[in-house]
């Protein structure tokens, strides 16, 4: 169910919103593939190739003290898209918020079962503007770890 869901709207360009709160049978992995539909973090090019377009997502009904990882991040994923002017602005925050900060970055891996190395796919000649961004909007704490994982 969720996988064609997923797949058909991985290339979506006009649905804004997405509300599957009535379906109970969604499971966790469910979950976890919608996540991946708005910001994949398998790479950088996954994130740039995610769903920008999609604005809402309801995944589950939560009582008022639950809280969904997943669910929050889907919705910080859609929240940018509403928030850009365009998919590639989008695309660009998300590798931003989420590819260049590693605690959020780490999460999202965890969340998505998926294990990369991001600086493998960085061309070292980008190196040098990609930790700039890093240091620009993360800060100097985060700009060291990603000089001593690079």
């Amino acid at each position: 169910g969720v996988e064609i869901l997923v797949d058909v709207l991985q290339n979506n360009k006009s649905l804004t919103d997405l509300d599957v709160r009535q379906n109970n049978d969604i499971t966790y992995d469910g979950e976890s593939m919608l996540l991946k539909l708005v910001n994949n973090t398998s790479s950088i090019k996954a994130t740039l190739h995610s769903n920008h377009t999609l604005e809402y997502v309801c995944v589950k009904l939560l009582l008022l003290d639950e809280v969904s990882e997943i669910q929050t991040h889907i919705k910080m994923a859609t929240q940018i898209n509403r928030n850009q002017d365009n998919p590639e602005a989008a695309g660009r925050e998300k590798v931003i918020q989420t590819q260049l900060h590693s605690a959020n970055r780490a999460e999202l891996c965890r969340l998505q079962d998926v294990h990369p190395s991001l600086h493998s796919e960085i061309n070292p000649l980008h190196l040098p503007e990609v930790l700039a961004l890093v240091g620009k909007h993360h800060g100097q704490g985060e700009l060291y770890v990603a000089l001593k994982s690079s």
